[in-house]
């Protein structure tokens, strides 16, 4: 798709784009260059050691390439590459027709557009909400739950920490669906943000489907969320560190206490609503 040119003094580097991060990272070393590439910048310039230079063969590489410039990096080129190369089936002809009309300004705006398309790839919607638990890390190891609305005062740095987490991600999270039966055939997307109801902060995961789902389906749906909550994004996320004034606040999508569910919409409107009815009994 795109081709590299890395050169270091008197040695130079071909690497085609896409290509594994950690086989850049070891390639680049081959030439001498230390540096992560989220370092290097696309730039070629006269008395600098290192210098990057990109080119693609195709129409369509070549008019991808208007979408970086010298703010850019070799990390960036190959994340641009990845998404394209990731994307759906389903809006791979659309996307590659505003590429070649020169509908995108930079690389950012590719890949926004890559993941609202394969949202709205899919008409029908299915929402998920689950519970959210915190824990605090003072600076001496030890750890202690935060309360509800310590989360919910968070909410924000939250949001930005798990936008960049996922943002890392080349895939749509519902990629990695791997079991062979309906759910696979209809979802298209699955994202996973926080949301605020009432005075308190939840997980919200907005799954984008071709066709409705059977009840049979919406129980698979539901048990690879929450296993993606235990094991998978949600293991990852859990382990990112957010900065409060308090020490470091790690947020967890899933818990092994009895009042953890992952509920859908209208459970979980039920759920709310029985809440605010013990709330306004006391």
């Amino acid at each position: 798709m795109i081709t590299a040119i890395i050169r270091n003094k008197e040695n130079t580097l071909v690497l085609e784009l896409p290509h594994s991060i950690y086989d850049i990272y070891e390639k680049l070393q081959s030439i001498g260059i230390m540096q992560p590439p989220k370092r290097i910048p696309l730039t070629d310039n006269e008395g600098e050691d290192i210098g990057v230079k990109l080119f693609s063969e195709s129409d369509f590489g070549q008019h991808l390439l208007l979408t970086l410039n010298d703010k850019n990096t070799i990390a960036d080129a190959n994340m641009l590459t990845l998404v394209i190369g990731a994307a759906s089936e389903d809006i791979k002809e659309e996307l590659e027709q505003n590429v070649l009309y020169d509908q995108y300004d930079s690389m950012d705006e590719v890949i926004s557009a890559v993941r609202q398309m394969t949202q709205d790839a899919g008409p029908v919607k299915a929402v998920f909400f689950c519970p959210l638990v915190g824990n605090i890390d003072e600076g001496d190891g030890d750890m202690f739950t935060v309360g509800d609305s310590y989360l919910a005062d968070s909410a924000d740095e939250i949001a930005a920490a798990l936008e960049k987490y996922t943002a890392n991600d080349e895939n749509d999270m519902a990629t990695y669906y791997n079991e062979d039966d309906g759910v696979s055939e209809k979802l298209t997307s699955a994202v996973w943000s926080v949301e605020m109801h009432g005075d308190r902060l939840f997980g919200r995961i907005d799954c984008s489907l071709k066709k409705a789902l059977t009840a049979e389906e919406t129980e698979a749906l539901r048990d690879w969320l929450t296993g993606q909550c235990s094991d998978g994004l949600g293991e990852g996320f859990e382990q990112q560190p957010i900065d409060t004034m308090d020490g470091e606040l790690f947020v967890s999508f899933w818990n092994s206490g009895d009042d953890y569910a992952m509920m859908t919409e209208s459970e979980f409107d039920e759920y709310r609503q029985q809440n605010e009815m013990q709330m306004g009994g006391m």
